[in-house]
Parts: C-alpha cells; sequence; structure tokens
C-alpha cells in the first residue's frame, strides 16, 4: 500500500459482505479500507469524520436507506465518491442514487475485480467504464421482465391492480428477488423500504398488503390459488401470509426468470 492509496469505507448491513469487501481491498496494493457500517446514520457520522476518497453504499439500510444517507452528503457538500453496490431491482431507486451524484452502481451478485474497477474509476472520475451503459441497459431489461413476470402472477391469482396493496406487493416480490434475506427482515427493512418509495407508512404497507392477499383469496381463481399456495397457508385464516405470499411468487419468478436467462444464453 502507498501513501496515496485509495481510501475505501464500506457501508452494508451484511457483515459477511464487509468482511470479504474488506479483505479484497486491502489485498490491492493501491487502495486500503478506513471502515466498515452497518446503518446509514452512522454512515453520514463516519463520512463527515473519515472523509474517504469513495464509500462502498448498499441502498437497503437500517435507520435510515442508502439514498437518505446521499441526500444528507449532497446537503454537507460532501467530496466523496460512492458506489452503489445494491442488490435491489427497482430502477427507479437506482436512478434517484445517480441523480443524487452516486458514481456508479454494481449489482449483487458481484465480481470483486469489476467492484475495485469501478473504485478506481470513480477516483479519476471517469465514467462506468465502457461497459457501463450496457451494463445499465442490461439492468433495465432485466427489471421490465421482472416486472412483467410480476404483474402478470398477481393478475392470475386476482389481485386488484388498482389497489395499493399491489403495488407494495410488486416492489417487496421484486426486492425479494434480487436478495432473499429480506425475507427474514420484512418488518425491520422490507416495509420500511416500500414505505419510502410510496411516502407512506411501514404499517399502512403490511395493512395494503394483507388486504389485497384477502381480496384475491376471497374473489380469486381458488384453483390457481390453492395451486400457488397450498402447503403455505395460514392454518386460521385459510389465506398466506404477507412474508409467505412474497417468498412463493419471488421463488417462482426467479426460477422463470433463470430459464428465461438460460435459454437466451443458449440462443
Amino acid at each position: 500500500m502507498t501513501d496515496d492509496a485509495i481510501r475505501v469505507l464500506i457501508v452494508d448491513d451484511n457483515k459477511e459482505i464487509c468482511t470479504f469487501l474488506k479483505a479484497w481491498i486491502n489485498k490491492a496494493p493501491d487502495m486500503v479500507c478506513v471502515g466498515t457500517v452497518h446503518d446509514g446514520l452512522t454512515a453520514v457520522k463516519k463520512v463527515v469524520e473519515l472523509k474517504p476518497d469513495v464509500v462502498i453504499l448498499d441502498l437497503v439500510l437500517p435507520h435510515i436507506d442508502g439514498l437518505a444517507v446521499l441526500e444528507e452528503m449532497e446537503r454537507q457538500r460532501i467530496t466523496s465518491k460512492f458506489v452503489i453496490l445494491t442488490a435491489l431491482g427497482g430502477e427507479d431507486l437506482v436512478e434517484r442514487a445517480l441523480d443524487l451524484g452516486a458514481h456508479c452502481f454494481v449489482t449483487k451478485p458481484f465480481e470483486p475485480s469489476l467492484l475495485l474497477q469501478r473504485i478506481r474509476e470513480a477516483v479519476r472520475g471517469d465514467s462506468a467504464g465502457e461497459g457501463g451503459p450496457e451494463i445499465r441497459c442490461s439492468f433495465r431489461q432485466r427489471q421490465a421482465v421482472i416486472e412483467e413476470l410480476i404483474a402478470r402472477r398477481l393478475t392470475e391469482l386476482g389481485v386488484p391492480a388498482h389497489y395499493k396493496g399491489y403495488r407494495y406487493l410488486k416492489d417487496g416480490i421484486s426486492l425479494v428477488i434480487e436478495d432473499a434475506e429480506l425475507l427474514s427482515r420484512v418488518t425491520k427493512v422490507l416495509y420500511p423500504v416500500i414505505a419510502k418509495r410510496h411516502r407512506t407508512s411501514p404499517e399502512k404497507v403490511e395493512r395494503a398488503m394483507r388486504h389485497a392477499i384477502e381480496t384475491a383469496w376471497s374473489r380469486g381463481d381458488v384453483e390457481v390459488l390453492h395451486r400457488t399456495f397450498g402447503y403455505s397457508v395460514d392454518a386460521n385464516r385459510g389465506r398466506p401470509t404477507n412474508s409467505s405470499f412474497i417468498a412463493k411468487l419471488a421463488d417462482q419468478i426467479r426460477l422463470e426468470l433463470k430459464t428465461k436467462e438460460d435459454l437466451s444464453q443458449l440462443g
């Protein structure tokens, strides 16, 4: 490591990813990891305190999310460069992050060598590299396919498209398709992220989802519903919980998406 090594701060609530990234960064001769942070509020304090050259920032964080971190950095006129490392499926979130000054984004799962390349490009002031537009285009295409698959499945199940819960379920399924760990943090992370997108509360997100599912369960095609959720329904109320509903559809769509991608590669 040289005296002018790139100083990198890692912000991700997944401690295993932080440990992995820290090791990769510290192995690079021109970089050093100056710290790891696991929530948004601490991230703001540490960026101001440490003034790293580059911040690797996840968008889904406890307390305040990555977008709120970027907003605060913009308000305080922080000059650190931000590389977004995300598993999120929402193009609007990525676009918002770029609008707030993020240099580029790298989607999970990722190649460590690509991430290190993006860090160097951020410091040099390069664009996201020759592959940047292609990656961005690929991201948008993938999201368009995911959106279509989710909408089709919700319609088949009888979830009314004009319900708020329909939109919230679409977001929840999309997020879980990209990051299954969110299912273990539904109340603390998933609902708040969706609520922030739609400028509402996590409690209203939960209730609207539940109402949409109950409506589908009472009015939808019983055969389709039970074929999809037969083994995961709530024994007392006969319908799947919000979490099991999202988990089941995310699994099905993830498998369908992989099949489409495999067929595309063969073609």
